[in-house]
């Protein structure tokens, strides 16, 4: 179990154009019996069940958001056989158009108060319940702790709950790497090309 943090919550963005994919929207390329998105929402939740107060995870859509949702069967069946706090939640970013930062920050707006976050990408399946738990412990007095492979940053990233209202007070044409930038930010090596292997084109899903 992680150590230190009793309840965390996790925002998934889910809700970009797929544009790099051609007329795919990568969220519905099935990964293991599911659509992508399921599959990166389903190690979120196992993450959040292992916590002793669970969490909630948020899922952030724009994109063909009905047709994505509809494929979300698996993490409600998921969320209703638990015995622990464990919620999922979806909103839609009408403004998707505008950038991941707008998703992000529409997500953000339903992280509970005083509960540090992860921003998560639903494009990264190999994400296991295993990656998010490994940066729990090294939150402590940080505002934030980004994994690097190589140098190269990662995903997920955690943030301490004082970083809400920061986030939700940039602009919608910022991003997380420029918010890190202005935190006191643990740049914490780790191990494994999960952290930075996403999907963006036909040839990364092959």
């Amino acid at each position: 179990m992680p150590k230190n943090l009793q309840t965390v919550d996790i925002v998934l963005l889910a809700a970009g154009l797929s544009k790099r994919m051609g007329s795919t929207n990568k969220m519905l390329l099935p990964v293991n019996g599911m659509s992508m998105c399921a599959h990166s929402a389903l190690q979120g939740l196992k993450f959040l069940e292992s916590l002793s107060e669970g969490g909630n995870l948020i899922i952030v859509t724009g994109y063909k958001s009905r047709e994505l949702e509809k494929t979300l069967a698996p993490c409600i069946d998921y969320v209703s056989k638990t015995s622990m706090p464990v919620k999922l939640i979806l909103t839609r970013n009408a403004d998707y158009r505008k950038g991941q930062f707008s998703s992000t920050k529409t997500g953000v707006a339903l992280v509970r108060e005083n509960v540090p976050f992860f921003i998560a990408l639903a494009d990264m399946p190999q994400i296991r319940a295993e990656n998010y738990s490994s940066l729990c412990s090294l939150l402590k007095d940080y505002d934030a702790v980004r994994p690097f492979v190589n140098g190269q940053p990662g995903h997920p990233v955690i943030h301490a709950s004082a970083i809400k209202e920061k986030i939700l007070s940039m602009d919608d044409k910022a991003s997380v790497r420029s918010l890190l930038e202005t935190c006191n930010t643990l740049n914490a090596p780790v191990e494994g090309e999960s952290w930075i292997t996403d999907v963006d084109y036909p040839q990364d899903y092959r």
